[in-house]
């Protein structure tokens, strides 16, 4: 079966689909049934017919599976067999939005990634799953997840990080109102002072604080002025704190 992969995403479950040559869409059995909870793929698949389901190798972060597919009827028929309030909404958002977005497009596209090359579209789409799935393990902050997972995007894509920035989540602070561009160094030069003597009159002033790992760390009056973005740099993920340029006169009204 000739195919392309493409990746998205049900309530926070990935789901992938893979296309055949006359453009029919076949679902991953396995993602549909955790999607519908029904805890045993194998005997909800022994269920459909023949025509209903193919085995196809499905690109993977470990190198290609071979996984079972299946097609639009054998969907609707895993759909009939979970009892689950789920289904009801998974049937609509696959009918409403899913299909209508392949047989239009082609494909369907993650909301928040930037326009790209089919390819390297469909590439940033499953490692940002990926990555979407790991912010989700309890213990792993999102932001450091995602730095982590931009990382990873721009070592297969070439893809300059600024570019990469876009997919990432907007945070709903008065921050995204205006450009967050300056660091610690770049906020000091308006104000004639070194990136240390910056930092410590951001603190002074409410604006940040020193963490348990001795990281500064934004307060809730500080994210009306900066924002807190991931990185991932030599194997180590953290923030990086960029301020809003205007912040600049308020530190020298109080200074």
């Amino acid at each position: 079966m000739p195919t392309e992969l493409i990746p998205f995403d049900f309530e926070g479950r990935p789901v992938r689909v893979v296309t055949d040559a006359q453009g029919e869409p076949w679902f991953v059995a396995a993602d549909v049934c955790a999607a519908l909870h029904l805890p045993e793929t194998h005997k909800a698949v022994a269920r459909l017919d023949d025509d209903e389901k193919a085995r196809n190798s499905i690109p993977t972060p470990g190198g290609e599976q071979e996984m079972t597919v299946v097609n639009e009827p054998g969907l609707y028929s895993l759909v009939l067999g979970s009892r689950k309030p789920e289904a009801k909404r998974f049937k609509r958002w696959v009918t409403h939005e899913v299909l209508p977005a392949i047989r239009k497009t082609g494909r369907y596209v993650l909301s928040g990634t930037p326009a790209l090359p089919a390819p390297t579209q469909d590439r940033v789409c499953s490692i940002l799953l990926i990555g979407e799935a790991v912010a989700k393990v309890p213990g792993v902050k999102p932001g450091i997840a995602m730095a982590a997972t931009l990382t990873c995007i721009q070592e297969n894509t070439g893809l300059a990080v600024e570019t990469l920035r876009r997919a990432l989540p907007a945070r709903d602070t008065a921050a995204n109102e205006a450009i967050c561009s300056l660091n610690a160094t770049q906020l000091g030069r308006l104000l004639g002072l070194s990136a240390k003597a910056t930092n410590q009159r951001l603190a002074r002033h409410g604006l940040q604080f020193r963490n348990e790992r001795d990281e500064w760390e934004l307060t809730e009056a500080g994210e009306a002025w900066a924002e807190a973005m991931p990185y991932s740099r030599n194997g180590h993920s953290g923030y990086q704190i960029l301020w809003n340029p205007a912040v600049a006169e308020r530190l020298k009204e109080v200074a």
